[in-house]
C-alpha cells in the first residue's frame, strides 16, 4: 500500500514538473498574444472588438483591427466568468479570405462604413457574420457572411436613431440592441427577422421587442427592466460599449468593467437580478488555458490515493483488533495453563491426604457415631482389597480407617467401579471399648 501511495505522488509530481517545462517552452517558443493584451488591459479607452457571440459550436470574437479569435464554446467558464483565448488570433485575411477580399466589404472598411456588427444564427443552424451599415452615412446595404457556405450574402441598413450598441444572442435570426435616452438612461430593444427567419433571404428585421428601461432596485444591488421610467428613480447609465448572452447570461462591455446578469431580466418585467461585475484583465485570460485532459487525470490520481490511504487505515485498524484479541487469548491460555500446573504439581501422596481430608470433612458433618453396647469387644476389620494403603484419621473421638483407593493396579473393574463409588467410604471406625481389660 505504501509503496502504491509513493507510485502515485512520484507520477502526479512528475506529471506537474513536466506540465510545468511545456508551459515555459510554449512561454518561452510563442511570442506574446499582443491583440489579447489590448483586451486585457483595457483601461477606458476604445475597446478593441468589432463583434463577439456564440453560434452552437463556437465562440467567435473579431477586433477592430480585424483579427478573429474561433474559440470552443467551453473557452467560457460561466461559473466563474472567465473567458479563456486559448489560440492566437488569426487574421481575417487568413481566417476567411472570401469575407477579406470581397469588394462590398473592401469599401465598407476603407469607407468605415461599419455602422454595427454581431455573430446569428438562424433557422438552418447555420452560423453567420453580419455587419450592417447606417442609412446616415451610407445608402448601401450590409453584408452577411455564411461561415459554413465561405459565402457572403446581401445583408442589412439601419435606418433609425443613432449611438446604438448590437448585442448578439443566440436567438434565431435576432440580435439585442441598447442605446441611451435623453437622459442617459439605458435602454434595451431586441431586432428579429420576420417570415423564414433565414438570413440568407435577407427577411426584414423587425423590433420585437420595444426600448425598455434598465433600473436599479430600491437596494442598488439589483436591477430590473420596467417599460416606463424606473419607480425606484435610480436608472442604470452604464457607458456599454459592446456586449453579447451565453447560457441565458448578459454579458456587456463597458469602459471599465463587465457587467453579468441573467437574460431573463429583460423578458420578466419587474423581476429583479444581481449584477455581477468583472474588470477586463480578470475576465480576459491570456494564455492561461489549463488543458481539461491534465485536470481529469490529476482529479483520476488524487481519487486513487486517497482510496489506497482509506484501505490502509482499515487495514490497521483490522490488524490491532486482531492484535488485541490474540492477546487475550494468549492470557487466558497461559492463566488455565498456571491452574492446571499447580494442581499437578502435587504428589500422589500429598493428592491423597488432600483426597482423605476433604473426605474426613464431608464424614464430620454427615455421620454421627452411635453408641455401641458394652458387650462388644471388639469389631473385625475387612480385608483391604486391591493392596490400597490405609490411613487412620480423627473426627471428634471416634478413629477411623478410611481407604484412599489410588492403589488399585491389581483389582478387578467391579472392585475398581465400588472403589469410585466409595472411595471415602468409612470401612473399619474402632470404638475404644469402656470396658476395663
Amino acid at each position: 500500500m505504501v509503496i502504491g501511495v509513493c507510485i502515485i505522488l512520484m507520477m502526479m509530481t512528475n506529471e506537474t514538473q513536466t506540465d510545468d517545462d511545456d508551459n515555459k517552452m510554449t512561454t518561452t517558443a510563442q511570442p506574446k498574444d499582443e491583440t489579447c493584451e489590448t483586451l486585457h488591459n483595457h483601461n477606458g479607452t476604445k475597446l478593441n472588438i468589432l463583434a463577439v457571440g456564440r453560434t452552437p459550436t463556437r465562440l467567435i470574437l473579431i477586433t477592430n483591427d480585424f483579427y478573429v479569435y474561433d474559440v470552443s464554446i467551453d473557452s467560457i467558464d460561466s461559473a466563474i466568468n472567465k473567458l479563456y483565448l486559448r489560440t492566437k488570433p488569426i487574421p481575417l485575411s487568413e481566417k476567411y479570405p472570401v469575407l477579406y477580399n470581397n469588394d462590398r466589404f473592401y469599401f465598407m472598411k476603407l469607407m468605415n462604413q461599419i455602422y454595427g456588427a454581431f455573430i446569428a444564427t438562424d433557422v438552418d443552424n447555420s452560423e453567420w457574420i453580419c455587419m450592417m451599415t447606417w442609412a446616415y452615412q451610407t445608402a448601401e446595404y450590409g453584408i452577411n457572411f455564411n461561415i459554413e457556405e465561405n459565402k457572403v450574402y446581401k445583408g442589412w441598413l439601419y435606418f433609425r436613431e443613432p449611438q446604438i450598441v448590437m448585442i448578439s444572442t443566440t436567438v434565431t435570426c435576432a440580435y439585442y440592441v441598447l442605446h441611451k435616452n435623453n437622459y442617459g438612461n439605458v435602454q434595451i430593444g431586441m431586432f428579429k427577422c420576420m417570415g423564414t427567419n433565414r438570413i440568407r433571404d435577407k427577411a426584414p428585421m423587425y423590433q420585437m421587442i420595444e426600448y425598455r428601461n434598465f433600473c436599479y432596485d430600491y437596494s442598488g444591488q439589483k436591477i430590473t427592466v420596467e417599460s416606463d421610467g424606473c419607480r425606484s428613480a435610480n436608472p442604470v447609465q452604464w457607458p456599454v460599449l459592446k456586449g453579447f448572452t451565453d447560457s441565458g447570461k448578459f454579458y456587456l462591455f463597458g469602459q471599465y468593467y463587465i457587467y453579468i446578469f441573467d437574460e431573463n431580466v429583460v423578458h420578466e418585467q419587474g423581476s429583479s437580478y444581481p449584477v455581477t461585475k468583472r474588470s477586463y484583465d480578470s475576465f480576459f485570460n491570456c494564455g492561461g488555458y489549463i488543458p481539461s485532459g491534465q485536470v481529469s487525470r490529476s482529479f483520476f490520481l488524487w481519487i486513487i490515493a486517497t482510496i489506497i490511504v482509506l484501505l490502509m487505515i482499515l487495514m490497521i485498524i483490522l490488524w490491532c483488533i486482531l492484535t488485541t484479541k490474540r492477546k487475550r487469548t494468549y492470557r487466558s491460555l497461559i492463566h488455565a495453563k498456571t491452574t492446571r500446573s499447580d494442581y499437578e504439581g502435587v504428589g500422589p501422596r500429598n493428592r491423597s491426604m488432600m483426597l482423605t481430608q476433604k473426605a474426613s470433612m464431608r464424614s464430620c458433618n454427615s455421620i454421627k457415631p452411635k453408641k455401641l453396647s458394652s458387650n462388644s469387644k471388639s469389631i473385625i476389620k475387612p480385608p483391604i482389597v486391591g493392596g490400597g494403603r490405609s490411613t487412620t484419621i480423627s473426627c471428634g473421638s471416634t478413629p477411623a480407617t478410611v481407604r484412599t483407593g489410588f492403589n488399585c493396579r491389581n483389582a478387578s473393574s467391579s472392585s475398581n467401579n465400588n472403589l469410585n463409588n466409595n472411595r471415602f467410604k468409612c470401612l473399619t471406625p474402632k470404638i475404644q471399648s469402656s470396658r476395663n481389660r
